[in-house]
């Protein structure tokens, strides 16, 4: 069995169609039903006779992709293609066929059926490794280096609410959500730095779309002129914001947005519309990808503000774990004394939040040391970015281990409470939860900031 990525259109613009008709597609509309070549050098031939002008290394790239499309790739085999808002819908292929005359919106002939699953892939859930490799522009292009992983994605039950805030990057993109608007530029134009280029943020709240300038030199071959817009927000990016940085180029300018949040797929589609200057869109997955590659090359300064460090010599990210950098300021706790914490306070994101603390009335899949278990009798939850604040609390009915998983499931008396004086982010910001952490209720209802809370020595 092989696994592929298939594109139906520029920013997936015809996937919705592929999925309610149960094939995949693709384009080259001028060649004939693919069933009639046998091998590379017929297909390569074909393409010579078309009117895509191909470069004989451009000849040779879309005939590969063409190939694997039609010959390669078996009834059977594994393919994902991308729905846009780093989601995949994911399925089985079965056969090529030519439909000469499409009756649907997608216009592409040479069609595969495809056995789709009711299950859908986020790119949030995958490796560094793989949603990487997703990035590449090819059509379609072979996945099975990363078999394993998609057959565990396929199959392995969704996160829990209580583990989707410990994930590496998304750690990363809470913390960069932490800093403020002129910040997150700085640090872009610090990561690009990084990457090679000259750089320069433009002057704030007057940029007129553009937030960092970059050069790269190519040892005084060429230069590439990069602009870059940054997006440090929660909602998803639309075209509108494409459209804007298209428009504020110059002749030979590269554009490239990137954001802490995700893009739309009409976004995608119109990033990568023919006959118009392709923008590069760099996603908040994206973006944490790249900061954990160049992790040992950031500043000092920009590395403290991320909660994370590196553990070992080990694959890429599983090199880097959350790291509580507010434990060394924390009160000490002494058993029999006023200080022994009776409250857990744990991240949330959106959704867990909705659906689990407020819909079920409890919270799981928590890491807590079993020594603190008889201490602790409520949970406070921590909403992440962009609310950032301690907002609800319940009494602890009970705590259960949670499956066979080394964690816990903590089930609430009653409805959970809501904080009549939220506690927000204060100046320290690593002292922003991403794991569990420990209080006492009293602090946390006479608290104004974190630093309240966490922050006293």
């Amino acid at each position: 069995m092989s696994y592929y990525l298939v594109r139906v259109g520029e920013g997936s613009k015809y996937i919705k169609e592929a999925k309610k008709g149960s094939y995949i597609a693709i384009g080259w509309n001028e060649l004939p039903d693919l069933n009639n070549f046998k091998n590379l050098d017929y297909i390569k031939t074909a393409l010579k006779n078309t009117t895509y002008n191909y470069s004989a290394t451009q000849l040779a790239i879309q005939a590969g992709q063409i190939y694997r499309f039609s010959i390669e790739m078996k009834e059977g085999d594994i393919v994902l293609s991308p729905l846009g808002s780093g989601e995949y819908l994911v399925g089985k292929a079965e056969n090529y066929y030519f439909e000469d005359k499409p009756t649907d919106d997608c216009p592409y002939k040479h069609r595969r059926k495809v056995n789709w699953f009711d299950k859908v892939l986020k790119k949030e859930d995958m490796s560094t490794n793989l949603s990487y490799s997703l990035g590449a522009t090819l059509t379609i292009f072979s996945l099975n280096k990363y078999s394993s992983e998609i057959e565990s994605l396929i199959t392995g039950e969704s996160s829990t609410p209580a583990e989707k805030p410990e994930k590496i990057r998304d750690i990363i993109i809470q913390d960069l959500m932490n800093l403020d608007g002129k910040e997150f530029e700085e640090f872009i134009k610090h990561l690009l730095e990084v990457l090679g280029f000259a750089s320069e943020t433009t002057q704030y709240g007057s940029d007129k779309g553009i937030d960092v300038n970059g050069i790269l030199n190519a040892e005084g071959l060429a230069e590439v002129t990069l602009r870059v817009q940054v997006k440090r927000v929660h909602g998803s990016i639309g075209n509108k914001d494409v459209l804007a940085i298209r428009g504020a180029l110059g002749m030979g300018e590269h554009p490239c947005l990137i954001t802490t949040s995700k893009f739309t797929p009409s976004a995608q589609q119109e990033a990568n519309a023919p006959n118009k200057t392709p923008v590069k869109l760099i996603d908040g997955q994206d973006l944490a990808a790249i900061i954990l590659k160049h992790f040992d090359e950031l500043d000092e300064r920009y590395k403290n503000i991320l909660n994370i460090r590196r553990k070992k010599d080990i694959n890429i990210e599983d090199q880097f774990e959350y790291y509580d950098k507010s434990i060394e300021v924390e009160s000490p706790e002494v058993p029999g004394l006023s200080e022994i914490k009776d409250t857990i306070v744990c991240p949330a994101k959106e959704d867990g939040f909705k659906e689990a603390f407020l819909g079920q009335n409890s919270w799981w899949a928590i890491k807590i040391s079993p020594e603190k278990i008889p201490n602790i009798k409520y949970i406070a939850i921590y909403q992440s970015a962009p609310i950032s604040k301690i907002t609800y609390y319940g009494e602890v009915d009970k705590i259960e281990p949670y499956r066979d998983t080394g964690k816990y499931k903590i089930y609430l008396k009653g409805k959970p409470i809501k904080l009549s004086n939220p506690v927000k982010l204060g100046k320290n910001r690593r002292l922003c939860p991403q794991g569990p952490k420990y209080s006492k209720l009293d602090g946390i209802l006479k608290a104004k900031t974190l630093d309240d809370i966490f922050g006293k020595s």
